[in-house]
């Protein structure tokens, strides 16, 4: 190591220690802080290399390698400004790099007007690439060669969302993937839940920690980074998906599958050669051989889904495992370029689109319940590039599959494309969704602090959700099986940002109730202890007088997608699947009728 080399070291060094204080740190995130080879893009030691660049793409960064390494591009560049915006399960601290407004809390970014995008890797810890292609991407940032995006947007992003998970490396996890073989993280967080799976119960501390940034930093745009291991002779080096609840805003819909994603995919194609495609693989045989999407993904517990039905425009990258690992990382980094320029371009249309879909109301429209895919009305050409078995030299009998770089022997197919959902089955969006308190506990004395109901001018004389006082006692651990239960689905109105109002007097209700006539429970526990609940039945007319203490939903809301598939009986995705509504639900013998309203008209308070 050259004397030189060893200065920019001890630079680096100093630039981290004058910064933050990190917390934790072994010799590998030393070594990442001082970026202790010297080298760079630059050769500057203000913009070191990667922990994957450091170790010729075999191990991928820690957790305190990306706190350093945020933190340095922060302290070379004055806009870059970082917060952090929540915990994971063993109490990391979530890190927000905020670019292109004049600090990083909501306010000032808000405040800004410009097109906001939230960007986050690592939502399973062995998927690593876009963690990794996050960080190139804050190191172009801090060279000043971003500066067109930031005349008219703000970036916001986390490069390590499974944070606990990222730090669960193993030689032995995701053992078809091509490395990187010094070892990656577990998919799960360190509860053991998919945090790809927690759109809708928000369940992981994870979860609601990105619930909350949505609605406090209200983005327009949101990606969420990962790594498929897709069909092993697929010759995509990434595909992509958007929200495919057949619920969303049409408009933003065509925004993203007829103009940004064809726009990025011919780009990269021109530039560099490669081939992108929807997300999926190849099944079926003769004439139902087809590449076929994953119809699970129309539904809201899947983050890309989640951002959708919240009316921002999501996206999902999907890197191919079997390429190398700095091809992974290169892929993703392209789609961060190529799509960030578009946003760029197209900031204000964009911001019209997703403000449309936030003011327009679906009361009244039948919405999918449930869903399956279809197909194009035209075949597409998929690609095809064989894949070789290499020997692991840490993991005995365990070989993965690769690509190799530079692999020409690709092959093409047109083949029908089964990539959107419609309804199979559809319920009539309310205007207001009612859970009444029959317990008939009396409400308790205490005044009921403003909540967003009433700031957003709710009712008079009913408490707010989201801080809101709740009579009965609703947050206690005891209480009858309907405060239990309206206790746990305020919660996660609450962390989801959907606003409600909590009744303080008696009120009549006319409207529907739903007859159960089928009340079943999956065998199987699925993400932890679940057991998916399925209800069958028929909405009726009916009249009654709510107790105070009730709760009512508005659909005349931003959030009503996202309300409707939470709260509706029929709902692949709703609380009532995910057990939430089990204190009355779960009861033996059954219960007659749903626990939860609908009306077309609001009760009056």
């Amino acid at each position: 190591m050259s004397s030189r080399m060893v200065r920019g070291a001890g630079t680096a060094l100093a630039v981290a220690a004058l910064t933050l204080t990190i917390t934790g740190g072994n010799a590998e995130a030393q070594a990442a802080r001082a970026g202790a080879t010297g080298a760079s893009a630059t050769g500057s030691a203000r913009f070191p290399l990667t922990r994957p660049e450091r170790t010729d793409y075999t191990e991928t960064s820690r957790y305190d390698d990306v706190i350093a390494y945020m933190k340095l591009m922060a302290a070379a560049n004055p806009q870059i400004h970082l917060t952090t915006y929540g915990y994971t399960y063993e109490g990391r601290s979530l890190p927000l790099a905020v670019i292109g407004a004049p600090g990083a809390t909501a306010a000032q970014v808000l405040a800004t007007g410009k097109t906001r995008v939230y960007i986050q890797g690592n939502i399973h810890g062995g998927e690593v690439e876009g963690k990794e292609a996050l960080l190139w991407l804050l190191r172009s940032i801090a060279k000043g060669e971003r500066n067109a995006w930031l005349r008219n947007t703000v970036l916001l992003i986390n490069p390590i969302y499974n944070a606990d998970g990222n730090e669960r490396i193993s030689v032995a996890n995701r053992g078809s993937q091509a490395g990187p073989v010094g070892g990656m993280g577990t998919r799960e967080n360190a509860l053991g839940l998919d945090l790809n799976r927690d759109g809708t119960k928000m369940e992981t501390a994870e979860a609601r920690s990105m619930a909350r940034l949505l609605t406090e930093y209200q983005p327009h745009v949101a990606m969420d980074l990962h790594t498929t291991d897709g069909s092993s002779n697929s010759g995509f080096n990434m595909t992509y998906e958007t929200s495919l609840s057949p619920n969303n805003s049409k408009a933003q819909m065509s925004l993203l599958r007829d103009e940004l994603l064809p726009q990025i995919t011919k780009a990269v194609k021109t530039k560099y050669g490669s081939d992108w495609f929807y997300y999926g693989g190849v099944s079926g045989t003769g004439a139902d051989r087809a590449w076929r999407s994953d119809a699970e993904l129309a539904k809201p517990r899947y983050t890309s889904t989640y951002y959708g039905v919240r009316n921002i425009l999501g996206l999902l990258t999907e890197a191919y495992s079997y390429a190398s690992f700095k091809t992974r990382i290169t892929e993703t980094y392209w789609f961060l370029e190529e799509s960030l320029d578009f946003v760029a371009k197209h900031g204000p249309r964009i911001r019209d689109v997703v403000a449309a879909a936030n003011k327009e109301s679906i009361v009244g429209q039948e919405l999918a319940v449930r869903q399956q895919l279809v197909k194009a009305p035209q075949p597409y050409e998929i690609v095809f590039a064989p894949t070789n078995s290499v020997r692991n030299p840490y993991v005995a009998d365990r070989p993965y599959r690769l690509r190799p770089d530079g692999n020409t022997n690709r092959t093409t197919e047109m083949l029908p494309f089964f990539g959107t959902a419609v309804a199979t089955e559809t319920s009539v969006a309310p205007r207001v969704w009612v859970i009444p308190n029959v317990s008939q506990e009396p409400a308790s004395s205490s005044a009921a602090a403003p909540g967003p109901a009433q700031a957003a001018g709710g009712p008079p004389g009913a408490a707010g959700g989201r801080g809101g006082a709740r009579p009965g006692g609703f947050g206690a651990p005891g209480g009858t099986p309907t405060e239990r239960m309206i206790a746990s689905v305020t919660d996660r109105l609450d962390a989801h940002g959907i606003t409600y109002t909590v009744t303080q007097r008696a009120m009549a209700f006319n409207g529907e109730r739903f007859r159960i006539s089928g009340n079943t429970t999956a065998e199987q526990n699925y993400q932890g202890t679940h057991r998916a609940r399925t209800l069958t039945g028929a909405w009726e007319a009916n009249q009654q007088t709510l107790p105070a203490g009730s709760v009512i939903i508005s659909m005349e809301q931003p959030l009503a997608r996202l309300t409707f598939l939470l709260m509706d009986p029929r709902s692949d995705d709703g609380f009532m699947w995910w057990n939430i509504l089990d204190p009355v639900l779960g009861a033996s013998p059954g219960p007659q009728y749903y626990p939860v309203l609908r009306s077309m008209s609001v009760p009056n308070y």
